[in-house]
């Protein structure tokens, strides 16, 4: 019985480690990339999770600042998807809500609560950066892509639902 509980701790211990070598970058079958390139799932309580990424280039602080970029714009992508999601339960079924462009910079920076949480670079010099929100910040800023998602299609949900439906939207928040 003790040699098959030692067994077995064996076996589970190298079941965790083949499973975390698992993790390789996209771009590179050398090195093991960090576990959040390859799973979002609870990255130190951050929510929203995403990651951006861009090839070698010859200026790596440019390169630093794309990858955030992109990592930023693909957070603020699913906090508005997130926000529609909530107020299309608000909504009549037929509403069908337009949804504001994320790449927008300035849409980006009233999102002051994205941060980015870590970066890597893969063995081919690809750059990869995580980017989040602190659990404490997150019905912050799902509070601003509800009203951006409001702010572009106010005339459109005033002339469906009517003046008094619209300021019940508003106050919702």
């Amino acid at each position: 019985m003790r040699k098959l509980l030692v067994l077995s701790c064996l076996l589970c211990s190298v079941f965790a480690v083949s499973a975390r070598a698992e993790c390789a970058y996209p771009d590179s079958e050398r090195g093991v990339a960090p576990a959040w390139l390859c799973s979002l799932d609870d990255y130190q309580d951050a929510g929203f999770l995403a990651y951006g990424d861009k090839s070698r280039l010859p200026s790596i602080s440019l390169q630093n600042r794309l990858a955030g970029k992109a990592a930023m714009i693909a957070v603020v992508s699913k906090l508005l998807l997130h926000a529609q999601l909530q107020l299309a339960g608000q909504l009549p079924s037929d509403v069908q809500l337009v949804m504001p462009d994320a790449k927008d910079w300035s849409r980006v920076a009233k999102f002051k609560g994205v941060q980015i949480l870590e970066k890597a670079a893969s063995p081919q010099r690809h750059l990869y950066v995580l980017a989040g929100v602190k659990p404490e910040l997150q019905a912050d800023l799902v509070t601003v892509a509800r009203k951006e998602i409001l702010d572009a299609n106010k005339k459109r949900l005033v002339a469906l639902l009517g003046q008094a439906e619209w300021e019940k939207l508003l106050a919702a928040d």
